[in-house]
């Protein structure tokens, strides 16, 4: 399995470049031979010379180092049609490095390890109302999580470089704090310097907002490979959304950008969590989508009521089809804004949204149909996640494991 971990779109190899300290051409230069591998998978060290443009002893000396490192491994002789001695293939070592994503949300906590070739090595998903319990409770839970992962990881001989944290709202990325989070009802916790303390491991440790990680793991190794504009809009108890521009995420000058939930589609409308009113997420959170379902949230169930709401609109069910209809025509009111001011390329429907994309997706493009300027070109596609609710925490883990890959010299054996 070949990871995908591109800092754009498309593979551009990357030739060795000039610095004034060798230390730094090294580092480059070794992070430059393990992307080779992770992102195209086995290959000689003649091939990686040639497509880097680094001389072979160079390349050499370099593989020895990520074969130290415990990153790389041989794994085979050259298949060759032509006349020369066969050189050794090298991939990503199976015993090698593994990052931990985390996820706190309201209803459920999670974790995934994800080793360098792209592979779960260990998940774990565990619901339960979030707001319910106090936050040293959540964060004992999750530490716990955390650290049964961490041995089992380490059982199968992994070796652990790091993890992050998704967090359901505003997050202070340099601080690792959780400034306010409206649905879970939490305001200034120090999340990761409280993790730490926890987990008592010496990992770094970092915090994202959750739509924010779910969007770069859509750019990554989901359904917007290849997608350099688009915004990832997620379903949960509120709504969600992370913007990706030119292959990047958008964070905005405080680093608040793609707070979608909170955009404002009806000036009188209900209140919301936050204090406003007519916030997109009190047209389509899930409370209000599955309001008809009788009670309030049940958290436990969430997505099998969300799987129930799918079987009535199937059975062609009024009220269903009308409820996720009326969904599907707000999410398209704010996403015709956004699109409008961004000009995107896709909209990636996650979280529960996935799951009832097939009738939210006509109501949202018959809006965006009626909004959008520049005629049908300018019109986005909407496409459902296929990532399912590990959207966030695979790419917290893969936020780790660009790190390494970016600079391998940052792993000690």
């Amino acid at each position: 399995m070949t990871a995908t971990f591109p800092e754009s779109t498309a593979w551009t190899p990357r030739p060795a470049i000039e610095f004034s300290s060798q230390r730094a051409v090294r580092r480059h230069n070794l992070g430059l031979v393990l992307r080779q591998v992770v992102e195209r998978g086995p290959r000689s060290r003649a091939t990686i010379a040639l497509d880097t443009g680094l001389n072979k002893a160079t390349v050499s000396r370099l593989v020895s180092e990520l074969i130290d490192l415990g990153l790389v491994a041989e794994c085979g002789i050259e298949a060759r049609a032509t006349v020369g001695r066969p050189g050794h293939m090298l991939a990503v070592a199976g015993e090698g490095a593994v990052a931990l994503g985390l996820e706190i949300n309201v209803d459920y906590l999670g974790v995934r390890a994800t080793d360098l070739s792209g592979r779960s090595r260990y998940r774990a998903l565990e619901t339960a109302d979030n707001r319910l319990r106090g936050t040293d409770a959540v964060l004992d839970r999750l530490a716990e999580l955390a650290s049964g992962a961490l041995r089992e990881v380490r059982a199968q001989g992994l070796r652990p470089i790091g993890a992050t944290v998704a967090l359901p709202g505003l997050v202070d990325v340099e601080r690792g704090v959780l400034l306010t989070a409206p649905n879970l009802r939490w305001n200034d916790v120090a999340v990761v310097d409280q993790l730490r303390d926890r987990i008592e491991e010496d990992l770094p440790l970092d915090a994202d907002n959750e739509a924010n990680l779910a969007a770069l793991a859509e750019l990554w190794e989901g359904v917007a490979v290849g997608i350099s504009d688009f915004m990832y809009a997620s379903g949960q108890v509120g709504v969600g959304g992370g913007v990706i521009l030119g292959g990047d995420l958008f964070r905005g000058y405080r680093g608040f950008g793609g707070e979608f939930g909170h955009m404002t589609v009806e000036a009188d409308g209900p209140l919301c969590a936050c204090s406003s009113r007519g916030c997109l997420e009190t047209l389509c959170g899930i409370e209000s989508l599955l309001g008809s379902e009788g009670g309030p949230l049940a958290t436990a169930a969430t997505g099998r009521r969300v799987a129930v709401l799918a079987r009535r609109a199937r059975a062609s069910d009024s009220e269903a089809l009308t409820v996720l209809a009326e969904c599907g025509r707000w999410l398209g009111v704010a996403l015709g804004n956004v699109v409008n001011l961004l000009s995107l390329e896709a909209i990636v429907l996650g979280g529960h949204f996935a799951p009832i994309a097939e009738w939210l997706a006509p109501a949202i493009g018959e809006e965006l149909d009626t909004r959008v300027l520049g005629g049908n070109g300018a019109v986005p596609s909407v496409v459902a996640s296929t990532l399912g609710p590990e959207a966030a925490v695979r790419g917290a883990a893969a936020t780790q494991l660009r790190r390494v890959i970016a600079d391998p010299a940052c792993v000690s054996r």
